[in-house]
């Protein structure tokens, strides 16, 4: 009998046509492989046990694996003599391999939900052993499969039971007789104000409840046996399970109670809490809700209802995972990948009867620049994985949106003109990065949503954060049509020098608009070409789209509004380099590449209230340093993209678009108004975090940073100063450009209601015409549309609601278009 990880070379004897081939066994198979067998490339991948019980060998070219209850899609073995009694290991890993002398890897990964899983005769499509027509929900590290005693020909097919050690290569160890169920907690997680008892219950008769108050993850032998109840007088997290011989223990349940009254008196001398280390390796080390501000009387009151405000995030780990030497993350934050990913229960709740959520899944640290050492406040990735809990975050995390499942989650914080990286009292204002994504969602593109949030690491108040879609493939999955796997999404990797590289799918599109671009798009067949047009601009379906031309000059347009230093070109290097920039493109439908606002720190700076953004700059003359802003410069040689971009400018900077002031201070109140209260929590925690951690918090001399004396004086410049004039500062900027012309568009005033409604134009010079057809009254190349209507008087409203386009045309030279819907 022979049990092989990796298949060996052989050769095959030829089998007669008419020879009926033993039945072929999944013996056993793991779909949550959270610390057990690796493959080559040392990843926990799924597997499944493949057994031949009969008396010859198989040739295993007959058969085929495969998830699909329809047998259409399958995944085929390949040419392999299996002897007599012989097991092997295929991984189902998705990466699709099956070499002689190389470990096998399915094209599919097994879902820990249960699905379908079976071994089918290739040509026939005949089930040769399934686990009927869904194997049951699987456990982390606890496999399925078939426990029976058994010899070559003879085999029990009825006995399917789970085991507790998984065994691949060899006999399956000790069956379950059944799973443990849940522990439950007396009282839910959240803000408490009063001691209480808490009461631990589980229903499986006979199983003993251990729980942790330090973030580890109780196990049979580790953790307090629970006796009757606990008494909860300060903030304390508990994680509890249940376990019992022969059974698969419960899930590890995680609660957090968090007592306000002591949160804020957290280490108030820079003393380490409880089972926290002095050090993070060479990382600068703060700790501490500081007396200074939180013994204020204009803040007494306030940092408490600061903390009630927003959203809790309640981080719960083993501390080692998070701050050892060895292998915590936060420790060795320049490090990332999935080696550096470690596992934690996030809790999701509000201080009022919202619905929050628990979830266990995989942490990361996140960032670039900010990874430094002398950065003590990092930001996080979260990913939701199988072989830590539900592989999605199935929630309704952000108001308004049609999406409820995650993949991954961003648990963003300021870094750049932050309080705890550089102690920038002049620029701190944590709201930039949000107020630019809100903008370019506003204007009816794509944006990762967003919100404000209080984030805990094991009880310890950690400061202000924002939770963030990542602009990846399955973020392009939720939102727009088509699957993850057809995307592609382009990004730029900084760190030992600068690539544009694909997160998900790969380059080759972006890499043919890059070169179109390079080469010019002067000529309105090069320009349309882009858009999978003829040069006349109608339809070419034998081109491909390459670009979205308005979401570009919209993303443009946010870029040089906001005096963006950072992305998609960075001033920092002289423009030479890109930066922060997302594009993405579903390759099997006609959409071009459209561009996502990201990482906005450097922006709405009062040194940068004249900053001019247009370009041109010299980053994506190579395709290293290739990105959106050095698409936008090629496309300006054209005329008709000129236009459109004038167009644009029209719709967002006159009439009430999103780019005028109003509008403007409108989305930036709302930010504001969200952390008024917060900011305090933040100043406690991270006003004074550049002093040195010996001196403790009481520093003579070293105030910290407060919301009243630092960041409103931020807010109120930046409202009354930079959104009340940088719009016309760069509307000077394009107009010197000469992208926007100096015809003026149409002016609309309404007369008159209901019924009696009229629309009546105005401009300075030359005569204006309109369409009602949805049609451009000018055409391509600048001719005067045959449909359009010269305006003579007042427009009637019709009894519908119709789509009215007019430009001003004066001296061969015409104006931005004004649309209306009236």
């Amino acid at each position: 009998m022979n049990r092989t990880l990796v298949p060996p070379s052989v050769e095959l004897p030829e089998l007669s046509a008419d020879e009926v081939p033993p039945a072929l066994l999944m013996t056993e198979f793991l779909a949550a492989n959270d610390s057990g067998l690796k493959d080559g490339d040392d990843d926990l991948t799924d597997w499944i046990e493949i057994h031949n019980p009969g008396q010859t060998p198989l040739n295993l070219s007959q058969f085929a694996l495969t998830q699909d209850r329809q047998l259409e899609e399958l995944w085929e073995f390949p040419s392999f003599l299996m002897g007599s009694g012989d097991y092997l290991i295929v991984h189902a890993s998705g990466k699709n391999r099956r070499l002689p002398n190389e470990e096998w890897h399915t094209d599919f990964k097994l879902n820990a939900d249960g699905e379908f899983l079976a071994i089918v005769m290739k040509e026939s499509r005949s089930i040769v052993h399934s686990f009927g027509t869904r194997y049951p929900q699987q456990q982390d590290d606890i496999s399925y499969g078939i426990s029976s005693d058994w010899a070559p020909g003879e085999f029990l097919l009825d006995f399917e039971s789970h085991f507790l050690t998984p065994s691949p290569g060899k006999t399956n160890s000790e069956v379950l007789f059944g799973f443990v169920e849940d522990v439950s907690f007396s009282l839910e997680r959240g803000f408490k104000e009063e001691p209480f008892e808490l009461i631990l219950r589980n229903s499986t008769q006979g199983a003993i409840i251990r729980y942790t108050t330090d973030g580890t993850a109780p196990t049979a032998e580790h953790g307090e046996i629970f006796e009757s109840s606990m008494n909860v007088d300060a903030t304390t997290v508990i994680r509890a399970a249940a376990f019992k011989d022969g059974h698969a223990p419960s899930s590890v349940m995680t609660h957090t109670y968090l007592f306000l009254d002591d949160v804020v008196r957290q280490s108030p001398d820079g003393v380490p809490p409880i089972g926290f280390p002095f050090d993070w390796n060479n990382n600068l080390v703060d700790y501490g809700m500081d007396p200074r501000v939180v013994d204020q009387s204009v803040y007494s009151k306030e940092v408490l209802t600061g903390f009630r405000d927003l959203p809790v995030i309640s981080i719960v780990m083993d501390i080692h995972d998070m701050f050892g030497k060895e292998k915590g993350i936060y420790s060795h934050a320049r490090e990332d990948g999935r080696k550096w990913e470690r596992p934690c229960s996030v809790e999701y709740f509000h201080s009022g009867p919202q619905p929050g959520f628990e979830i266990d899944c995989g942490i990361r640290i996140r960032g670039g620049f900010s990874r430094m050492d002398n950065n003590p406040k990092h930001s996080f990735r979260l990913f939701f994985r199988d072989i830590y809990g539900p592989s999605k975050l199935e929630f309704p995390l952000f108001e308004g949106s049609s999406v409820t499942t995650f993949d991954n989650l961003d648990i963003r914080t300021s870094q750049n003109y932050s309080w705890s990286f550089g102690r920038d009292g002049e620029n701190g204002l944590f709201v930039r990065d949000l107020v630019n994504r809100d903008i370019q969602r506003s204007m009816g593109h794509l944006s990762p949503n967003g919100d404000f949030c209080h984030l805990f690491i094991n009880g310890v108040y950690w400061g202000l954060y924002n939770t963030c879609e990542r602009p990846e493939a399955s973020f392009a999955s939720d939102y727009l049509k088509g699957g993850k796997e057809d995307f592609d999404v382009i990004k730029i990797q900084n760190g030992g020098g600068e690539r544009t590289f694909a997160t998900d799918g790969n380059t080759d599109a972006w890499r043919r608009l890059w070169e179109a671009a390079k080469k010019g798009v002067k000529s309105n067949e090069d320009y349309f070409q882009l858009q999978g047009k003829h040069r006349d601009g109608s339809e070419d379906l034998d081109s491909e789209v390459l670009l979205d031309v308005e979401n570009l000059i919209d993303y443009m347009l946010i870029i040089i509004w906001s005096g963006n230093k950072d992305a998609p070109v960075s001033a920092f290097s002289g423009d030479w380099a890109s930066n922060n920039w997302y594009g993405m493109r579903n390759r099997n439908h006609r959409e071009g590449f459209r561009f996502i606002i990201w990482d906005s720190e450097h922006t709405m700076l009062k040194e940068d209230l004249e900053i001019n953004r247009i370009g041109p700059f010299p980053a994506g003359n190579e395709f290293s340093s290739s990105n959106p802003q050095y698409v936008w410069q090629r496309c300006l040689e054209n005329a008709e993209f000129r236009m459109k971009v004038a167009d644009r400018i029209h719709r967002h900077f006159f009439n009430h678009g999103l780019l005028e002031p109003d509008q403007l201070k409108a989305l930036f109140d709302h930010r504001v108004d969200q952390i008024k209260n917060a900011v305090v929590c933040e100043s406690a925690r991270w006003g004074d975090s550049q002093a040195p951690n010996i001196a403790g918090k009481s520093t003579p001399g070293r105030f910290p940073l407060t919301r009243d004396v630092h960041w409103l004086k931020v807010v109120n410049y930046t409202r009354n100063e930079y959104l009340s004039q940088r719009s016309d500062i760069v509307m000077a900027q394009l107009f010197a450009k000469g992208l926007y012309p100096d015809v003026t568009a149409p002016v609309p005033s309404f007369t008159g209601e209901g019924g009696a409604a009229q629309l009546a134009l105005s401009a300075g010079k030359g005569i204006i015409i309109f369409t009602i057809d949805g049609s451009d009254p000018r055409m391509i190349g600048g001719k005067r549309n045959a449909s359009a209507t010269t305006y003579q008087k007042p427009i009637p409203k019709s009894g519908e609601f119709q789509m009215l386009k007019t430009r001003t045309f004066y001296e061969g030279e015409w104006s931005a278009l004004l649309e209306i819907e009236f």
